[in-house]
């Protein structure tokens, strides 16, 4: 489960919420005093401690008052100080009711809190004072994205546009819009509209590059990503995605600088401090050095959280369990694919499901796991404090992450301990830092025991193993093993491009050169582009093997990228991150993979899902195991067509694909879990 792009944790596109920045008095003459006109040229110029000290000094007897007002509700959003914004906002819309610009600052500062049914009332009342406000229509137009409303929010970026064809913030919020409904090739026309009228508009550039890394065209995003650093060089935004375009292409240490600079300037930016910790499961294998820099994560979230005590009620230790899921990925996602078949079985008297989504896009998936929750609320836009209090009110019992560090996670929620036991599962594989996090779901293979001190959570085994995936639907037909009619052999890789290594390209060359006339076939979105496809040639190029010995395929639909096995005769799994769902749908369609064995969680999730499928025979010690295994299954065609055959049956019927069984195991776990934190508590 690798980090997706389409989200806020990963570098999200700049919301450029429009602002009504007040340049002239609300009635209009001119200005009398001199504090107007400095503090408004300071304001532009970015010198907000000028600019604010001078509409202070204006008086409250004065015409520009009301303007100085609302241009303090900017600089305090900027600040973060949102309640002190909205608080400017009501007093200079007592004085002038029909102040547009007011009611504009006021719902984006109540869009930054979180409370969007306000933002939309004040978005509309500014309407009611001017239909034609582009100002009042694109903020709108952001309220309803962040509420999911993503067509009506369409309508009204369109209703804007005829208003102003040329305006560059219904544009942008338009791109937004489209990118977020997953529509990439609309919103790089929307976004290079901008850019035509302006080639200058670094956030612009900052969006389109975002859109480009998200469809595979690396190589176009970094440059015009380069192109904007060159005019901000300390802008986070554009800094996050070129560390997402090194992270995508396997320039490890290039991502490694780009988010140390932003965290250098802002410590505190838990997202761009994720990126990091996830970038490093690509390449840090030491468990030691890695906890400590998830700590360090941990102790700064829990800096800002108050974390909630909670009390059991007496008799209540066998009661039915409320468990919270708190992730972006209730949809069409590794996530949503391993959680679908285990929800429908679950026993409703037993256990009863509240979800937090933080994604507004929904899909078919979303809406049959909608389906098994007692709730389902949106978390988008809402603060840590605001989502922990819920969670709290509604009552869960057990909160389950299932992101970790990944993208649209919401871990600074965990650190104010919302719920009585949380439980890091699913999707990350590694410890995610947070004390206030209970366990970390596992399996007796990824969590051996002689490696609990990797994590600050306590490491939770379940029986077999720690994820079940729900089959693929629709799914083709396992083919027969290619190499018996295509006459040569062809491995495969579908793993995200940044977890081949160099050391994982050396140990492939060998492989390609032990076994006459073999192929690699790699699949991934990145080679859509001739820059990413190029870039891997060489590498391969420096090891000795030549291009016409790889495939490289861009991205496609699921059930397209998954009758490619047919095309492939075994798998060669990634080091030391190895593939999950890769793997396992490699698995359903006949394909065996050889791994490598690791020494952290993360590494030995190959191991567990071998060994799910009694394949403990196709785990590596090392390196030279790794290519002798690969050749020598390889030379055994017959027992290669064999294992093929009956793959499929074979992981059915194991714990990768028996959802009752893995449904029984886990509600077994939250229920000791439970009995364990009852009994460890004292009565108040």
């Amino acid at each position: 489960m690798s980090r997706q792009l389409a989200s806020s944790q990963m570098g999200d596109l700049q919301k450029c919420h429009a602002t009504g920045l007040t340049t002239t008095p609300i009635r209009m003459f001119r200005p009398t005093v001199d504090w107007w006109k400095r503090g408004l040229q300071a304001h532009l110029k970015g010198d907000l401690v000028t600019a604010e000290s001078c509409y202070l000094r204006i008086t409250p007897d004065r015409p520009e008052y009301v303007g100085a007002l609302g241009n303090l509700s900017i600089i305090r959003s900027t600040q973060g100080r949102l309640l002190e914004a909205e608080g400017f906002c009501r007093r200079a819309l007592e004085i002038e009711p029909d102040y547009v610009n007011g009611y504009v600052n006021l719902a984006n500062a109540q869009l930054s809190r979180g409370c969007l049914s306000e933002a939309e009332r004040s978005c509309r009342q500014a309407l009611l004072r001017q239909a034609d406000s582009i100002l009042a229509l694109a903020t709108l137009g952001s309220v309803l994205q962040v509420s999911g409303r993503l067509e009506e929010a369409e309508q009204v970026y369109q209703t804007g546009l005829s208003h102003d064809p040329n305006s560059r913030d219904l544009w942008i919020g338009l791109g937004n819009m489209l990118f977020n409904s997953r529509r990439f090739q609309e919103a790089e026309v929307c976004f290079q509209k901008v850019l035509t009228a302006n080639p200058h508009d670094t956030a612009a550039m900052n969006n389109l590059g975002y859109v480009l890394i998200s469809i595979g065209k690396l190589g176009s995003a970094h440059e015009i990503l380069q192109r904007a650093h060159a005019k901000k060089p300390a802008d986070v935004q554009i800094l996050t995605n070129l560390g997402l375009v090194h992270t995508e292409l396997g320039q490890h240490a290039q991502a490694d600088q780009c988010y140390r600079k932003i965290l250098s300037m802002h410590p505190r930016h838990f997202d761009v401090w994720g990126n990091l910790l996830y970038l490093q499961n690509y390449y840090l294998e030491d468990p030691a050095a890695a906890l400590r820099e998830a700590l360090q994560y941990g102790k700064a979230v829990a800096r800002l959280a108050q974390p909630i005590v909670h009390w059991p009620d007496p008799g209540q230790v066998d009661k039915k369990l409320r468990i919270g899921l708190v992730s972006g990925d209730f949809l069409q996602h590794p996530v949503g694919y391993f959680l679908e078949n285990v929800l429908s079985v679950m026993d409703p008297n037993v256990v009863e499901f509240y979800a937090y989504s933080n994604r507004t896009l929904e899909d078919d998936l979303t809406q049959r796991l909608k389906a098994r929750m007692a709730r389902w609320q949106s978390v988008v836009g809402l603060g840590d404090e605001t989502v922990a209090r819920m969670i709290h009110a509604d009552g869960v019992d057990i909160l389950l992450d299932l992101s970790g560090h990944s993208a649209l996670n919401r871990l600074p929620v965990f650190a104010w301990k919302p719920a009585p036991v949380q439980v890091s599962w699913l999707g990350y594989f590694a410890t995610t830092g947070v004390l206030a996090m209970d366990y970390i779901l596992g399996d007796p293979i990824n969590l051996p025991e002689e490696e609990a001190g990797h994590f600050c959570e306590k490491p939770w085994r379940l029986p077999d193993c720690y994820l079940c995936l729900t089959p693929p639907d629709p799914s083709p037909p396992v083919s027969e093993l290619p190499v018996l009619t295509h006459g040569h052999f062809t491995f495969g890789s579908f793993n995200h491009l940044g977890k081949i290594t160099d050391e994982v390209i050396r140990c492939w060359s060998e492989i390609l050169r032990r076994v006459p006339n073999s192929r690699l076939m790699l699949k991934g979105r990145s080679f859509i582009e001739p820059q990413a496809r190029e870039l891997m040639t060489r590498r391969f190029a420096a090891c000795g093997i030549d291009a016409d010995r790889l495939l490289l395929e861009g991205a496609s639909s699921r059930e397209l990228y998954l009758t490619r096995y047919h095309q492939v005769d075994m798998a060669l799994d990634t080091f030391p991150y190895p593939g999950v769902t890769t793997s396992v749908e490699g698995l359903w369609m006949g394909v065996p993979f050889v791994t490598r064995k690791g020494s952290r969680y993360l590494a030995h999730q190959g191991e567990s899902i071998l060994s799910c499928v009694g394949l403990s025979e196709w785990i590596a010690e090392d390196c030279d195991a790794y290519v002798e295994k690969a050749v020598a299954f390889a030379a055994d065609r017959d027992g290669l067509a064999r294992l093929r055959s009956e793959l499929r049956a074979r992981a059915m019927h194991s714990p990768l694909f028996d959802h009752r069984r893995f449904a029984w195991n886990l509600t077994q776990a939250w229920r000791r879990m439970w009995r364990i934190w009852c009994e460890s508590r004292q009565w108040p």
